[in-house]
């Protein structure tokens, strides 16, 4: 009864929290290398028998696709790996068909649940990962419940969603085959894996000059300081950018032999000229959105469900800011150039 009254409490409690003041919650605890120099987060995936160090092409080979044991969608279920504790299924990772499949595999996702509460949960898993990874701190992130552990590039997050911090009315049809999933602590662990620079790469790179032009190179999102883990989507064309780039010093430029596109946003990318398969130009017109214009590289891929892979390039305000920018790549690469009709900005 005590325990039933101490979860109403805080249920209650966290329905009163006003929508529009909820924090962004906190940081991943940064965590060091252990005494050998092993990252204690690629130790904690070693532990738990993750196969990261395997192509997606040999666990595809010796798992195969099959339907998620959760949300019945494609993925690698990796029924080999060590469970977590109070987990509802074995470890997945995604079968997504524009993931290359000649890399190893960066991100693994598990879901764990003791109880019917989503705060508790996600402690008891976070509790359980102190032990290797010392301690984080937990809180709320808009209308989830957080923690996370980085080092490096690695990282493991924990995630949870109280219901009575969700919108209602809203149908999941996951939840309804299983109401455990409304409550249940979300893992994810990215390695941060990405290819180390060649030769001739680490030569393109050092020798790159960045191209003057108004606008800003890659996204929003790819302003933020300090390097990220790269999505299992980019890792053709990102290198390890060791330490011959400031990571926080975006740049968009050319090797001095005129071969390859460098470009440093959230990572390094070194897109050889031959692999470029176009550059394009996307105008956006003020609407609901301020307008204004993208330039992307279209380079080849060997992902089976992608005609090629799109790199984010730079961007402008103006919805015509990019187009001599990309005429002008066009020119030293000597690849072709679209340049899109006017989208209203939506």
């Amino acid at each position: 009864m005590i325990r039933f009254l101490n979860r109403l409490l805080r249920r209650t409690q966290a329905a009163l929290v006003p929508l529009t003041s909820w924090p962004d919650g906190p940081g991943p605890a940064e965590v060091p290398l252990l005494a050998d120099g092993m990252n204690p987060i690629l130790r904690v995936a070693d532990d738990w028998r993750l196969p990261r160090h395997e192509t997606r092409t040999e666990v595809m080979a010796r798992c195969g696709v099959l339907p998620d044991p959760i949300y019945n969608w494609p993925a690698l279920v990796l029924t080999e790996a060590e469970p977590l504790p109070g987990a509802l299924a074995p470890w997945t990772a995604s079968a997504f068909q524009r993931i290359p499949p000649q890399f190893p595999i960066s991100r693994f996702t598990a879901l764990a649940w003791f109880e019917d509460d989503a705060h508790a949960n996600l402690r008891r898993v976070a509790d359980n990962l102190t032990a290797s990874l010392g301690p984080t701190l937990v809180g709320q992130r808009w209308n989830t419940v957080v923690a996370a552990w980085r080092s490096g590039l690695a990282e493991v997050s924990l995630t949870a969603w109280p219901p009575e911090w969700q919108s209602q009315g809203l149908q999941n049809p996951s939840e309804d085959r299983d109401p455990r999933l409304r409550t249940a602590c979300h893992v994810t662990l990215t390695t941060g894996f990405s290819l180390p620079l060649s030769a001739r790469e680490r030569e393109w790179v050092t020798s790159s000059v960045p191209l003057a032009f108004e606008g800003d190179v890659g996204t929003a999102r790819m302003a933020q300081a300090g390097r990220l883990a790269p999505g299992e989507t980019e890792l053709e064309y990102v290198r390890d950018p060791e330490d011959l780039v400031d990571d926080r010093q975006r740049t968009l430029g050319l090797s001095a032999d005129g071969e390859a596109l460098i470009v440093v946003s959230d990572q390094l990318f070194v897109m050889p000229r031959t692999d470029i398969l176009l550059l394009e130009v996307i105008r956006m017109t003020p609407a609901k959105g301020g307008g204004g214009s993208s330039l992307h590289a279209h380079c080849c891929t060997h992902a089976t469900g992608a005609d090629n892979q799109s790199v984010f390039l730079a961007q402008h305000s103006d919805p015509d800011g990019m187009t001599a920018l990309g005429q002008e790549l066009g020119e030293r690469l000597g690849c072709l150039v679209e340049v899109s009709r006017y989208y209203p900005d939506c």
